[in-house]
C-alpha cells in the first residue's frame, strides 16, 4: 500500500480568521491556487475550489447536515469525507488532510504530485 507524502501549508492561525460564507465554506489560498476548508461536527475538511462536474466555485455552496458540500450550480453532493459524489454519478471531489496545531491551521497537499515534465 502506498501512503501520500505531504507537504503542509498555513491556511491561518484560527478559525476566525478565515472568511466564511454563509454556506460554512472558505476560500483560502496555497502558492497562489485556491482551495476551500469547512467544518462540519467538529471535523475540519479541506477540497478542491472548483465543483469536477460543474466547475462552479464551491464557495458558493454549502454544506449540508449530512456532511456534503452542494455545488452551486446543479446541487450536486459531494461527501466531504470521501469525495465522492452521493448521487452516484462517478464524479469525485479532491479533499486534502486538515491539521489542526497549536501554531493554526493546516492542510496538507501531495509532495511530487503531476507529471514527470522531463522528456526522455
Amino acid at each position: 500500500m502506498a501512503f501520500s507524502k505531504y507537504k503542509w501549508h498555513k491556511i491561518a492561525d484560527k478559525d476566525t480568521d478565515l472568511k466564511w460564507t454563509a454556506g460554512d465554506v472558505a476560500e483560502v489560498a496555497v502558492d497562489g491556487k485556491q482551495y476551500c476548508v469547512a467544518r462540519f461536527a467538529e471535523q475540519w475538511f479541506a477540497f478542491a475550489y472548483s465543483c469536477p462536474h460543474a466547475g462552479a466555485p464551491l464557495t458558493d455552496g454549502y454544506v449540508d447536515k449530512s456532511c456534503n458540500v452542494v455545488c452551486p450550480v446543479h446541487g450536486l453532493k459531494f461527501n466531504l469525507r470521501t469525495g465522492h459524489d452521493v448521487q452516484g454519478e462517478g464524479y469525485k471531489l479532491k479533499t486534502y488532510p486538515v491539521e489542526l496545531r497549536a501554531e493554526g491551521i493546516f492542510i496538507g497537499l501531495e509532495e511530487g504530485g503531476g507529471f514527470l515534465k522531463k522528456w526522455f
